[in-house]
């Protein structure tokens, strides 16, 4: 079973986006499978561990600003009115996202599963709060 399941209540009935949803949880999934032991030798283990993790945290980074930007078009070029509010909520994430992938990327944190928590959490409360409330509007403007 995966750490975060894709479930149907998640959509916002616009393809595109639930894609880019389902990558999200995507990722936060090969993190979180990337934090388990393997079993090929403590060392090796370790440094293959370190490297999936840094590779994910920067598709992560990546993927966030990716997703956030096609969301923020959208809302621009329909003149969605929380659009402020919205762009606010993606840039505090990536600025959380970007001080731990420094910290990760310094030595100085781990990922940890109170990390994944927070991934899992954050992007669950902004899907179901927060993008839900785009859809109407969206969908009015004909998106599918």
């Amino acid at each position: 079973m995966a750490f975060f399941e894709w479930d149907p209540g998640f959509s916002v009935n616009i393809a595109e986006i639930d894609q880019q949803h389902k990558k999200l949880i995507g990722l936060i999934n090969i993190l979180h499978q990337g934090m388990q032991p393997g079993n090929d030798g403590m060392l090796k283990s370790a440094v293959k561990e370190l490297t999936t993790q840094a590779t994910v945290i920067n598709e992560m980074v990546n993927y966030s600003q990716y997703h956030f930007s096609t969301e923020e078009r959208y809302m621009r070029k329909y003149a969605y009115p929380d659009h402020e509010k919205h762009k606010s909520e993606h840039e505090s994430f990536i600025r959380e996202v970007r001080i731990f992938k420094n910290d990760f990327d310094n030595g100085k944190v781990v990922l940890s599963v109170k990390i994944m928590e927070f991934l899992k959490k954050w992007l669950s409360d902004h899907i179901l709060g927060t993008d839900k409330r785009y859809e109407p509007f969206f969908r009015g403007k004909g998106l599918k």
